[in-house]
């Protein structure tokens, strides 16, 4: 009795709620400047360099073919003006804005769940692998995220404040929110759309206020409209887009849905998968009961039709990082469903597990993550230590603008193959593992030969290679 009165105590305590956040923040944290840059990254350090005009990041975006929004890198180019335009200083603001999305969490779940259930929400997400990575991703994802949790928050306000008279800054922040997040990401427009469905669902319920229902609707409506008024080269560029060639449907899709890709895990993906199906069969008839979890499902539900109907008929749209918001919506309703609907032994015994097994979870697989990370550091290393000058590349341009930059201690000299011809002295060649080979997780495992591939060399003899993750170099020593 001692026992369960004091582990209550605990589970709703404040102080478990700020080491769970501290602990959140260290995972995310730890070793982050050790991570080198891979292919997608490289382009996201090419587009923020300091200083850059919006028309410049725009016409660079469009000539990459990238699907993410000139915005985001205009942001980025402004950070990395005001602070260091390094590899450690612009993977540190998506550490940072990484944490700050399981804070937003922390708000979001005081609307729907208990103070212990809140702290088995954070905890869940805190080591959640998934989202760990994505926090440490010098991508949109993170700042995605972080713009569609809080326009959930600033929505779960309106809906609170439905009843009573209007407040024309909460009108005024979700009209904000709303085209940010659509420029930040337009695939926020799954979680804009979900508040039109939420609050015409809301028109059947006789004692709201419908009058509010309907201002609430036009402000959402006029949002979307001024974001395609001043975003209108994007919209109309991004809509004349070839079909991409990955993140297609297939048929482990439609067996997990994706859930063994959100949890690192067949089994917590399963068990997650089982429990939401669950609670869209109990909260299907009780959608008035609770406003904010009914809005949550509705952007689960949205969210997985459009990823279908768009894959089917746009293009492809399964990529996991496309919808990171759909993990902390699932683990507030399965947290819901297994500490208020339905409540007893074997609920119980599922919260147990899921606390157990999460932490094995995450020291299983953190150093397996779903994109491995090249070994900059290391290749950088071999190069200071063997006092060889001249590193000669495969000419990618963006790494080679990536590696000259973003590191203080890289000094040698980056030398275009078609310049071999003119050199005197060793040389280092470096082959960089850009396969984009999905089964491969983007790198090659084995050693393969990497060598020049326009100039015959004639005074030069390859005497070593060396195969790091990412990269492989070969030594060329010069002998007249």
């Amino acid at each position: 009795m001692f026992f369960n009165s004091n582990l209550r105590k605990i589970s709703k305590s404040y102080y478990l709620t700020i080491f769970i956040l501290i602990l959140a923040f260290f995972l995310r944290f730890y070793e982050f400047d050790k991570l080198g840059f891979w292919g997608d990254e490289y382009l996201t350090f090419w587009n923020t360099e300091p200083t850059l005009k919006y028309s410049v990041v725009f016409e660079r975006t469009l000539s990459s073919a990238d699907l993410v929004p000139p915005f985001y890198y205009y942001i980025l180019s402004l950070y990395n003006h005001l602070f260091e335009y390094s590899a450690y200083s612009l993977r540190l603001i998506h550490v940072i804005v990484g944490f700050l999305n399981i804070v937003l969490v922390f708000f979001i779940s005081k609307f729907i769940l208990s103070r212990p259930a809140i702290n088995l929400v954070l905890f869940l997400l805190s080591i959640n692998l998934f989202l760990i990575w994505c926090s440490t991703e010098t991508r949109v994802v993170s700042f995605a995220l972080f713009f569609q949790l809080l326009l959930i928050l600033v929505f779960f306000v309106n809906i609170k404040k439905l009843s009573f008279k209007i407040n024309i800054i909460y009108y005024l922040l979700l009209f904000i929110l709303n085209i940010v997040s659509l420029t930040i990401h337009p695939l926020s427009i799954v979680i804009i759309g979900a508040q039109i469905l939420f609050l015409l669902l809301l028109v059947f319920q006789t004692h709201q206020n419908k009058k509010n229902i309907y201002y609430l609707i036009s402000v959402i409506v006029l949002s979307c409209l001024f974001y395609i008024i001043i975003n209108i080269d994007y919209f109309t560029w991004s809509l004349k887009g070839t079909r991409l060639g990955h993140n297609q449907l297939n048929l482990n899709f439609f067996i997990g849905y994706n859930f063994k890709h959100y949890f690192t895990s067949y089994v917590l993906g399963f068990i997650n998968l089982l429990i939401i199906f669950f609670s869209l069969l109990r909260l299907k008839n009780k959608f008035y009961e609770n406003s904010f979890i009914s809005y949550l499902l509705i952007i689960f539900i949205l969210t997985y039709a459009f990823i279908i109907l768009g894959t089917i008929f746009f293009t492809g749209l399964n990529g996991q990082k496309y919808w990171s918001y759909l993990v902390p919506i699932i683990v507030i309703i399965n947290v819901y469903y297994l500490t208020v609907v339905k409540k007893n032994i074997i609920t119980k015994i599922i919260i147990i597990f899921l606390v157990m097994f999460s932490p094995y979870n995450f020291l299983q697989n953190i150093d397996k993550p779903q994109v491995r990370k090249p070994d900059t550091h290391g290749l950088i290393k071999i190069f200071n230590e063997s006092k060889i000058n001249n590193i000669v590349s495969e000419n990618y341009g963006m790494f080679e603008h990536y590696i000259e930059n973003a590191y203080k201690n890289f000094n040698q000299k980056l030398i275009s193959e078609n310049d071999i011809e003119n050199l005197s002295n060793d040389f280092w060649y470096l082959c960089l593992d850009l396969s984009w080979d999905q089964t491969k997780g983007s790198y090659w495992d084995d050693m393969y030969d990497c060598s020049p591939k326009t100039v015959t060399l004639i005074k030069y003899n390859k005497v070593q290679s060396i195969r790091l993750n990412g990269f492989v170099i070969s030594k060329y020593k010069f002998s007249d």
